[in-house]
């Protein structure tokens, strides 16, 4: 992932890692959903362990809003500010559930090289004031 500036997606970037992995998985699996497969493999990894989620990090709740989008039982209230300022937008600048999936990819990338595991801190604005990610949906079920 590019440097985060406070971990912001470069909607352009995101755009064209998205074309790149369909491109590549269209190459060695060619009846098949690309989107199917990213959201299949987060789940997996969101169910591995009831902290898993947090490699997510700010891009939690626009994650969780793209898997209920291909329809995946998450419940729960998010928190609706985050969610739209990490969202995955199309070309038109529309939320895109493919884009955000590959948004949550590409932060958990850089999360699992510079992270502890179970951070949940974030400072999200640059100002030394940390916003801390918490789903009792996923935690505590």
């Amino acid at each position: 992932m590019k440097k985060p500036v406070n971990y912001l997606p470069d909607q352009q970037y995101l755009r064209d890692k998205l074309a790149d992995y369909r491109h590549e998985f269209a190459q060695k699996n060619p009846n098949a959903s690309h989107s199917d497969f990213m959201a299949e493999l987060i789940v997996r990894k969101i169910r591995s362990s009831k902290m898993a989620y947090l490699r997510f990090g700010a891009y939690w709740w626009a994650l969780k809003a793209a898997l209920i989008a291909k329809g995946y039982n998450f419940s729960g209230v998010g928190e609706p500010v985050i969610e739209m300022a990490y969202c995955g937008l199309n070309e038109a600048g529309a939320f895109d559930p493919d884009v955000t999936m590959v948004a949550a990819f590409e932060f958990s990338t850089w999360y699992d090289a510079t992270q502890f595991q179970g951070v949940r801190e974030f400072d999200l604005f640059g100002d030394g004031e940390y916003w801390s990610l918490s789903d009792e949906t996923i935690e505590f079920v």
